[in-house]
């Protein structure tokens, strides 16, 4: 029995969200591609290929004695994409996910 080989491209990013930001988000990320929720993640389809986003454990980063920020460890895979592909999305994805300060 022939099984099938998939090529995929990992994409991590150490970022300052909460899993809870993260589920907040997935309507400006995703638009109206359907997804599927797993326990850490998302599974969902881009130009009919398939893409999982994994969250790690959510983590404090401390600043100072009172300041703490959120970090999650975010894992992008990407199955037998292009690389036009992954970067465009990680694109996206980053202008998405850009908290700006003033």
């Amino acid at each position: 029995m022939a099984t099938e080989k998939h090529q995929f491209t990992d994409v991590q990013k150490a970022m300052g969200i909460t899993h809870q930001e993260f589920y907040a988000k997935l309507p400006l990320l995703l638009d109206d591609i359907p997804y599927h929720q797993v326990k850490d993640g998302i599974h969902f389809q881009l130009n009919h290929k398939n893409v999982e986003i994994m969250l790690g454990s959510e983590k404090n980063r401390e600043l100072g004695p009172s300041i703490k920020l959120p970090v999650t460890c975010v894992t992008l895979r990407f199955f037998d994409c292009s690389t036009e592909e992954v970067n465009g999305f990680i694109e996206h994805f980053n202008r998405t996910f850009l908290k700006g300060g003033g």
